[in-house]
């Protein structure tokens, strides 16, 4: 248990340095209720491919997937107990495994019976999750932002795992913060929200501390969860980052690379 208990002591250096973290949590973002859409795209991935890629499957019998089903009952608590429904994964600087974190927690929250889960890309300037998917589609979600036209017309729905679906983006954006700030896009996912399954919302984020990408995207944020990586992120950075996104809640920690991996079994 010494992954996770590292990953407990971040959480709670995290919380002291946000003390208003706990107020907020009792004040979830509410979206609106409308009748739900069906997803009409469908989009193949190739399972032995993603474990080439460190994807972490549901039924993983290694240490991380132990590690990720852990994750999965803690966080799928804290999201119902504060009713939240618009959750963005963030990193203090990159290279700390942020996407694929998103990806893993995506793929393992939708392996609870009652929960689907929408993965949106919205690290605008450098996206990656069609890539690390190996999403075979046309156009993501650059082509819909700021436009009249819906983005539940590019999200697909992942044949190989039930109650997963995925919006990508295919290709950065030249002024990612004007699309971020553009009311349409906070508009976009009350509306996702929506969706067949009524689906919790994942955003992959850019990385808070080298762009404002993510406070403008923070008023529609129910809560983070926290992404960092052992022997790369600095303790003066993960306080910046909770000084940074101040109330809004930090509902979990993932530690990536730990040095020491949990070799326990039950």
């Amino acid at each position: 248990m010494e992954r996770i208990q590292r990953a407990l002591d971040i959480a709670r250096s995290l919380r002291a340095a946000s003390p208003g973290a706990a107020a907020a949590a009792a004040a979830p973002h509410v979206l609106e209720e409308a009748p739900q859409r069906p997803i009409h795209r469908h989009c193949a991935i190739d399972v032995d491919k993603l474990r080439e890629r460190r994807v972490i499957l549901p039924a993983d019998a290694t240490a991380a997937g132990h590690a990720y089903r852990m994750l999965r009952t803690q966080l799928l608590r804290r999201v119902r107990d504060a009713g939240a429904k618009v959750i963005g994964v963030v990193s203090a600087v990159d290279g700390e495994g942020k996407t694929l974190t998103a990806v893993n927690l995506a793929l393992n929250l939708a392996a609870d019976p009652s929960q689907t889960v929408l993965l949106v890309d919205l690290d605008l300037r450098r996206p990656m999750i069609a890539s690390l998917l190996g999403l075979a589609v046309e156009n993501g979600l650059e082509s819909v932002l700021g436009t009249e036209a819906g983005a539940v017309d590019v999200v697909c729905r992942i044949d190989a795992f039930e109650r997963v679906y995925v919006l990508p983006t295919l290709a950065p954006l030249p002024d990612a913060y004007a699309a971020l700030a553009n009311p349409r896009t906070h508009e976009m996912l009350r509306n996702l929200h929506n969706l067949e399954g009524g689906p919790l919302l994942l955003l992959d984020l850019p990385p808070i501390l080298l762009s404002e990408d993510v406070l403008t995207i923070a008023p529609a944020l129910d809560g983070v969860i926290v992404v960092a990586s052992e022997g790369r992120t600095r303790r003066t950075d993960l306080a910046r980052v909770a000084e940074l996104i101040g109330r809004l809640p930090i509902l979990a920690t993932v530690l990536n690379r730990a040095s020491e991996s949990e070799q326990r079994a039950y």
